[in-house]
């Protein structure tokens, strides 16, 4: 049996450095962001995406209207909670399939939403974790299209690094350089194998 190590944490903390520093030691990591964007865009998801937002929630006919799906979710939570009942089932029907052909005892799976959907399929948590005011100005740096009020509403749907932190979580610290982030995964790593 694999055991599943989830990575999570608040957006623009690092959990996809950190996936990809794992991913470059040559272990699995399914990215549940990434693989629900994709599934977002195929059948039947995307027919059940447009039957509860419309056609807008397509640009071209062909790609997601991120702006549009942000528009819809953050104002409306009914929607927000309708999206994520057609997505999250979705993923993790894939996560199962990818977990069945993924190599090695020990994967990785990295999901934003590890701790708020109490995600049964982690054996162990990491939490990827650095102040807010880091993750800010990270979040502003790889969209820079998004003013500091929609930034703050993504960030006020999740959880509060208070929340996060109060979890039984193996935490990473990465609010210092990579080589310090590279330590403290070394350590979470030294506890779960």
């Amino acid at each position: 049996m694999k055991k599943v190590v989830c990575i999570t944490g608040g957006m623009g903390s690092g959990k996809s450095t950190v996936a990809r520093i794992l991913l470059e030691a040559g272990f699995a990591v399914y990215n549940s962001d990434t693989r629900a964007k994709e599934l977002m865009l195929e059948e039947p998801v995307r027919g059940q995406i447009e039957q509860l937002l419309g056609p807008s929630a397509y640009l071209n006919n062909e790609l997601l209207n991120r702006q549009f799906l942000a528009d819809q979710i953050f104002t409306d939570p009914e929607k927000k909670s309708a999206l994520e009942a057609i997505v999250h089932p979705a993923v993790r029907a894939d996560f199962e399939h990818w977990l069945g052909q993924a190599k090695g005892s020990l994967v990785f799976k990295e999901s934003a939403l590890t701790l708020e959907i109490g995600d049964a399929s982690c054996t162990t948590i990491f939490l990827v974790d650095c102040p807010v005011n880091v993750r800010f100005k990270r979040i502003k740096q790889r969209n820079p299209e998004w003013s500091n009020q929609e930034i703050q509403a993504r960030l006020d749907h999740q959880l509060t690094d208070v929340q996060r932190r109060s979890s039984e979580a193996i935490r990473i610290d990465n609010s210092g350089s990579l080589e310090a982030l590279k330590e403290s995964l070394d350590h979470a790593l030294a506890k779960c194998i």
